[in-house]
């Protein structure tokens, strides 16, 4: 009687343990996901890595720190799209991506400050 209480705590830590050792695995992909993404955006390839953040968001929904940086990720992105097309943009386009390059700018800003607290 005594040995089968001393399973169940036994059982109970090795459970932990896998779980922990899942979750350190998931953040670790999720992680790699972000330097694509990252690779992606040095590059200029703005729609690759927006598929990489997206696609990390959808195969990883528990790698919280991961999905956070991924929204500012995803920010960046945005922002330095819109200031690459800004350049090329003229008439009603150029008003169009100036604002939208104002949005990101500000969103950025609020999304770092909230990241700080």
């Amino acid at each position: 009687m005594k040995r089968h209480l001393l399973l169940l705590p036994l059982c109970m830590l090795m459970c932990l343990l896998s779980a922990c050792d899942k979750q350190s695995s998931v953040d670790r992909a999720a992680g790699r996901m972000l330097g694509d993404a990252r690779f992606a955006l040095r590059y200029a390839h703005y729609d690759e890595a927006r598929d990489s953040i997206l696609s990390m968001r959808k195969q990883y929904p528990t790698a919280l720190k991961a999905r956070a940086q991924g929204i500012l990720l995803l920010d960046s992105i945005e922002l330095t799209a819109a200031r690459d097309s800004l350049q090329r943009a003229e008439g009603p386009e150029w008003e169009r991506l100036h604002v939208k390059v104002q949005f990101y700018e500000r969103k950025l800003m609020e999304d770092l400050k909230k990241d700080k607290e």
